[in-house]
């Protein structure tokens, strides 16, 4: 299906045209991708998950350098979680799909973490800024093989994935489902 449409930029108000098309994308399904560009320079595009799985849960340890190497497909409904540095990463309302590496996520983590670390120190918050700086050495040594972690990803809808044959595959419960933030809203019709 190929659809466009027009709506006012919400930077320069003139009007701009969008267009929605849906595509099959490996890994993730039947989904809609919507692209608009405006003379005045904005873009927006955005991509909606047309498909719903089973509800599941991808844990991988994270034990060598080769295992940074392992795929992840993180959907817009996916929530990473690395323990062993406390971090959770729920999806929210500008959440966006992508497909990485572990070494990938945990640069993601790193450039988070990085920002928010000279914002504590800026503030003189010296236990933020401690807590910080640890966690950035230990994605360091992950990094290089010396700090093993868990990396776990669990999508109510089903649409994530650790692709490596270390992962383990299990589905969740529709009550450990429930407790996930999808990062979108969800229409059942």
């Amino acid at each position: 299906m190929n659809l466009t449409t027009t709506a006012n930029c919400p930077v320069c108000s003139a009007q701009m045209q969008f267009c929605w098309e849906t595509a099959d994308i490996p890994h993730f399904g039947e989904t809609m991708v919507i692209a608009g560009v405006c003379d005045c320079g904005y873009r927006h595009s955005d991509t909606i998950l047309l498909t719903q799985k089973e509800p599941v849960r991808f844990t991988l340890q994270v034990a060598s350098i080769e295992d940074l190497d392992a795929r992840v497909i993180r959907s817009s409904s996916g929530t990473i979680r690395i323990p062993e540095l406390g971090v959770d990463i729920e999806p929210g309302f500008a959440s966006e799909s992508y497909i990485s590496n572990v070494e990938g996520v945990l640069d993601r983590v790193k450039g988070v973490v990085g920002f928010a670390t000279r914002s504590a120190r800026e503030a003189q918050s010296l236990e933020s800024t401690r807590k910080g700086e640890e966690i950035l050495e230990k994605i360091d040594l992950a990094k290089a093989g010396r700090f093993p972690l868990t990396l776990i990803i669990e999508d109510p809808l089903g649409n994530s994935a650790i692709d490596c044959e270390k992962a383990v595959k299990s589905t969740l419960t529709d009550e450990d489902a429930a407790c996930l933030k999808t990062g979108m809203i969800i229409v059942d019709v």
